[in-house]
């Protein structure tokens, strides 16, 4: 059976997952196999999730997935080089997948794999000007820009340079590239493939557009929960036939039994707090609080004064925001320090210590038969599992933050005290 992985969020599942694990059945066999690996409860771009994992992998299994593991949070909640070098490791280590299956505004594999190359080897051109852009103080997604492109203009490759600029600036294309540098570095047998992104782009926000995007489904939550309309109908009323029903329906079941949205907004005052109450050699030790953040965000949090719970978030971002950081390296800043990530965990936690199953179909238990012959990594059926492997302090580690994270989302959401320990594997029926 050839098992093909999918690396994702599904935040939440929308029309545009549904096409790519149509289009992955048509061009890889209707037998294939499709494991995907899953963010947690926070994001990548160091946001909650809509909803929690449980529901966001049922969701995916409704739809075609047959095997869901979740990337644990000190990668999913991470920068993209970070996120794909997890991810990637998680495919490598089932096993089974034999194929990377992905989205990208560009499907030229011929010019992402240029781009991976320079960024892989770091040769001396590519470093230099790199670190040369960042002291003239710009981002470091500019400056890694402005460095690759540079250096395709330098090897004379003046169709692959213009195109350069234009893919860095598209989320997907940056992830892409980041998934071939990790195949690249980690020596894995895996074979990309990329499918042309269609539909609504990663930022559009407007609900109507074709295969409306998930940021446009999270927009259209955040604004019924600001307008204080977040009925169970309001909310299926404004989403229905804008996600596949069966993906749908198991976020209105979840929302339904009391359960609520989660938006980036909710963590802010815990946020403020934490700030507030951390000295600034406290704060540079927590994960992505290097460079100055802890400075910039402590002087923002000075700057608060009377700002309404309803004005909080935009002061906050206005007072924190500048060239130099992105506001994702500053959300991932916060989320780390919620949860007690170090900067001493980024260096340890180098690769994935474990592969935590969330959910499987038929065809999937099969897979995770071979799997028990096959994976590099345990394999984690449910959180009690992991008591068994004291004996390994980086995985204890990864789990810790792991459960952490999970309850700081859930206690927020409205789940009892301990709801990971309570959790087992999804299983569907019937879906081979």
């Amino acid at each position: 059976m050839k098992a093909i992985g999918i690396i994702a969020e599904y935040n939440p599942f929308h029309a545009g997952h549904d096409y790519q694990i149509k289009k992955a059945r048509e061009f890889f066999g209707e037998d294939t196999a499709i494991v995907a690996v899953m963010s947690g409860p926070f994001v990548q771009r160091g946001e909650p999730a809509l909803a929690g994992k449980w529901v966001r992998a049922q969701a995916a299994l409704n739809c075609g997935v047959d095997l869901v593991i979740e990337i644990p949070f000190t990668y999913s909640c991470a920068s993209a080089e970070r996120f794909a070098h997890g991810a990637v490791c998680l495919l490598q280590a089932t096993g089974v997948v034999t194929d990377l299956y992905f989205g990208c505004e560009s499907t030229d594999l011929s010019l992402l794999t240029a781009m991976a190359g320079i960024l892989c080897e770091e040769g001396p051109a590519y470093t230099s000007a790199l670190k040369e852009n960042l002291k003239e103080g710009l981002s470091y997604a500019k400056s890694r820009e402005l460095a690759l492109t540079g250096c395709l203009w330098a090897s004379e490759n003046k169709v692959f340079a213009g195109e350069c600029a234009s893919l860095l600036k598209m989320p997907n294309a940056i992830l892409a590239l980041e998934y071939l540098v990790a195949l690249r570095k980690t020596g894995s047998s895996i074979k990309p493939t990329a499918l042309l992104r269609s539909g609504a782009g990663y930022h559009d926000i407007c609900l109507e557009s074709p295969n409306a995007s998930a940021a446009a489904l999270r927009n259209t939550v955040t604004k019924a929960s600001n307008a204080g309309i977040c009925g169970v109908s309001s909310l299926a009323g404004l989403l229905a036939g804008k996600m596949p029903p069966e993906s749908l329906a198991p976020l209105l079941s979840e929302w339904s039994n009391g359960i609520r949205p989660i938006l980036p907004a909710d963590f802010l005052p815990e946020s403020i707090l934490a700030l507030r109450t951390h000295t600034t050699e406290q704060l540079d030790r927590m994960a992505y609080m290097g460079d100055q953040v802890s400075r910039r965000l402590k002087n923002a949090v000075s700057g608060l004064r009377s700002s309404s719970k309803k004005d909080l978030p935009e002061s906050f971002k206005t007072l924190s925001d500048t060239k130099r950081y992105a506001g994702t390296r500053i959300n991932r800043a916060l989320i780390s320090l919620l949860c007690g990530q170090t900067a001493d965990d980024l260096t340890a936690l180098s690769t994935p210590e474990y592969l935590r199953i969330l959910g499987f179909s038929d065809r999937g238990r099969y897979l995770l038969r071979l799997m028990r012959k096959t994976a590099a990594l345990p394999l984690i059926d449910k959180a009690s599992d992991f008591l068994e492997y004291g004996h390994n302090a980086k995985l204890v580690r990864m789990a810790e933050l792991d459960l952490i994270s999970a309850e700081i989302w859930g206690q927020k959401a409205g789940y009892i005290y301990g709801d990971e320990y309570e959790r087992t594997v999804i299983r569907i029926k019937g879906k081979k």
